[in-house]
């Protein structure tokens, strides 16, 4: 999945002087500068796979213990986005 990111102009600059003290584009590209910099702020370790129940006309799905809580307010501003 792609993504097209605006960055401020600092921060720009400062992932080009990082991908340049790593040893360039081909060392380090700020697409992977980025990726690393995002998984490292907002990474969250994988949540288990529910359990799904299956009964004859009935699916139940039980969600992992671990498992972020969906509010309504959640959903209602990612089907906002």
């Amino acid at each position: 999945m792609k993504t097209t990111l605006d960055l401020p102009a600092d921060v720009a600059q400062v992932l080009r002087l990082e991908s340049a003290r790593r040893g360039g584009r081909k060392a380090a590209s700020l697409t992977s500068l980025v990726s690393a910099a995002v998984r490292k702020t907002y990474g969250m370790p994988a949540a288990k796979k529910p359990r799904i129940d299956l009964t004859p006309g009935r699916v139940v799905i039980r969600t992992a213990a671990d498992a972020p809580k969906l509010t309504p307010a959640l959903i209602t501003a990612a089907l906002y986005d």
